[in-house]
């Protein structure tokens, strides 16, 4: 009885051992496709979400996101926005199958872009870059601006072949050591080779259900490539203005210590006096907070500023008043740390 028991046991055991398996063989890839669905929707999630961010960040800057390199960043953004919550909503299967269909948004380039986005976004020197464009430029960035026109640009006639007129430079009188360097220009043009490779990566159309469409991914990064580029000519024109404006600093102050020949180069150019005048102003403001005598150098300054406008540019009406204009502020750069007042 005890072994017919067994036997009927053994029995029903392996029926149901061999009846189970299959079915545990069925249920298991399901799990698999169900966590591999998952795990393809973080990371097209991530990528989405980086983009966004980086797009994001850029947007932030008033001259960046007026120039012409972010003229398609609302629709764009709106199309990452709108993707990413299509996403979102999507089921395991729908997921498994976009991911057969975007082959290249694998697990590698999720990684590179997500490393690349945070690190742009979140590297002190190249904000520290965008934030000088930004606060030199503002609107003006990547538009051309006409010869007379009063605001900051970033560019300048001295690299032209044919320049239709002289563009002064932007000269930073307060600091005039202050200007991109060399380390600068390399972390810019690091960005942008970086930018350009991910907007490689990601195709520029994809195709899904039959039709060729746009991939926003590769136009955002498009975006960022094109704004990196807009940096780095900025910083690049500025270091450019800032070491002319420097050689024309120590030419000017040089000859402030006597008369050597400099006034006849003032009676036919406006621009050094009013390179003149901004660099006394400066220089006379720098010693009063550094505690040095200015004497009567503040009484000077005002004294030459009557030859001036409200915007710095000599007004005088003839030869003599220039040369007048020229002692004026020279006897106004003398007087800094001078034991008296110099007249």
């Amino acid at each position: 009885m005890t072994r017919k028991i067994l036997v009927t046991l053994a029995t029903i055991g392996v029926a149901l051992f061999v009846f189970v398996l299959p079915h545990s063989a069925q249920e298991n890839p399901q799990g698999t496709v169900v966590s591999g669905a998952e795990k393809a929707r973080a990371n097209f999630l991530s990528v989405y979400s980086e983009t966004m961010a980086l797009l994001d960040f850029l947007g932030e800057y008033e001259s960046i996101r007026q120039s012409e390199a972010m003229k398609n960043y609302p629709l764009v953004r709106r199309q990452l926005s709108e993707m990413h919550e299509r996403i979102g909503r999507m089921s395991p299967e729908q997921v498994t199958m976009m991911s057969r269909e975007l082959d290249w948004l694998d697990e590698q380039f999720v990684n590179r872009v997500t490393k690349l986005s945070r690190q742009i976004r979140t590297d002190v020197r190249f904000q520290a870059m965008v934030e000088r464009v930004e606060k030199t430029g503002k609107a003006s960035i990547g538009r051309p601006q006409s010869v007379a026109s009063e605001t900051k640009r970033f560019g300048n006639s001295r690299g032209v072949i044919a320049a239709p007129a002289y563009i002064p430079p932007n000269c930073n009188y307060d600091d005039p050591s202050d200007y991109p360097s060399g380390v600068d220009l390399g972390i810019a043009g690091g960005v942008q080779i970086a930018l350009k490779f991910a907007a490689d990566l990601a195709p520029s159309e994809y195709q899904t259900a039959c039709t060729m469409v746009p991939n926003p991914i590769h136009i955002a990064f498009a975006i960022a490539a094109g704004v990196a580029d807009l940096v780095k000519i900025a910083l690049e024109a500025l270091a450019a203005d800032a070491g002319y404006c420097e050689k024309v600093r120590l030419f000017v102050e040089d000859k402030l210590k006597d008369d050597r020949g400099l006034t006849t180069i003032l009676m036919n150019d406006d621009f050094y006096l009013t390179f003149m005048l901004k660099s006394v102003r400066a220089s006379l403001a720098t010693a009063a907070t550094e505690g040095v005598a200015t004497n009567c150098g503040s009484a000077r300054l005002t004294a030459a500023s009557a030859f001036f406008d409200g915007s710095d540019n000599f007004i005088g009406a003839n030869g003599a008043d220039r040369v007048s204009a020229y002692r004026i502020l020279r006897a106004a750069y003398q007087n800094i740390g001078a034991a008296s007042c110099v007249q």
